[in-house]
């Protein structure tokens, strides 16, 4: 008895290969200015709250040690 040769699962890619139509999908969504705003500001919020945070308890931290210190 021969082994049964593994079948191909890959996807053929090549130049010739048949091309599937892309179905690129919207979502309306209604948002008043301030939500709208938000959704699209709300990565560079995020950033510069942190870092402003970051930069407030360093200064807090330095103004302790330097009164602890002096």
């Amino acid at each position: 008895m021969s082994r049964k040769p593994k079948k191909r699962n890959k996807p053929y890619t090549g130049d010739d290969a048949a091309t599937k139509p892309t179905v690129t999908r919207y979502k309306a969504v209604v948002r008043s200015p301030l939500a709208q705003w938000w959704f699209e500001n709300k990565k560079r919020v995020k950033t510069t709250s942190l870092v402003g945070g970051g930069a407030v308890a360093f200064v807090y931290l330095m103004w302790e040690f330097f009164n602890l210190v002096f």
